[in-house]
């Protein structure tokens, strides 16, 4: 009897555990992951929209501009290169927003961990506390950039922060029309990925290693 009794509870388990893997692989499936891949270097035969028609699970392949900055609040600067997509198709979990005008004025949307390059006029780099607190005050402090190479004091341009995010959390987001304006150009190898569901997604970045097109 107390065999059947610790069997019985064994089995119980298993199919508990299986069930919770079961459960979490399903969600998996469902939700949406995004990369910005490149086409650089890459070839394919035909039409670039029939490869990709190939992707399993594929929901947008988007153009991404890269912007290369030096992006200055208060003493701390760092180089870092900002993203330009559309930025209602970028999958992401705001932490915080605050009301920024849309015009001329870059804005930029900060991942939690985007600063950790900031340094200090002597160069030491900003301590995580230091971080968290330029994110918490970003609606409130001044901040400017320069494009990467032209850091002559007259090129600092202010730039306003939308808001920060959870994920994604090691990068720095801005409008797609903006980031054309200070490049002066669209044309890019550079593509927001968006598939659903995880095993789809990890398939989806061989093609752009160059193994599967």
């Amino acid at each position: 009897m107390r065999k059947l009794v610790i069997v019985t509870g064994l089995l119980a388990v298993f199919f508990l555990l299986f069930g919770i893997r079961i459960v979490r692989q399903l969600c998996e499936e469902k939700l949406q992951y995004q990369s910005v891949v490149s086409l650089e270097g890459l070839e394919w035969e035909g039409d670039l929209e029939e490869e990709l028609e190939k992707i399993r699970g594929i929901s947008s392949f988007t153009l991404a501009l890269e912007v290369p900055i030096r992006l200055k609040a208060e003493e701390y600067t760092m180089d870092i290169t900002v993203i330009g997509v559309e930025l209602d198709r970028l999958e992401k979990q705001i932490s915080r927003s605050q009301e920024t005008p849309l015009g001329n004025t870059p804005v930029l949307l900060l991942g939690e961990e985007s600063l950790s390059e900031m340094t200090d006029r002597n160069g030491h780099k900003a301590s995580e506390e230091k971080q968290k607190e330029l994110l918490e005050r970003s609606g409130e402090i001044l901040w400017q950039y320069c494009l990467i190479g032209e850091e002559t004091l007259e090129s600092w341009n202010p730039c306003l922060i939308a808001g920060t995010m959870y994920t994604p959390a090691g990068e720095i987001y801005m409008p797609f029309g903006q980031a054309k304006a200070l490049v002066g150009t669209e044309e890019t190898s550079k593509f927001l990925l968006s598939v659903r569901g995880k095993e789809n997604y990890e398939r989806a970045l061989e093609y752009f290693q160059g193994s599967l097109f």
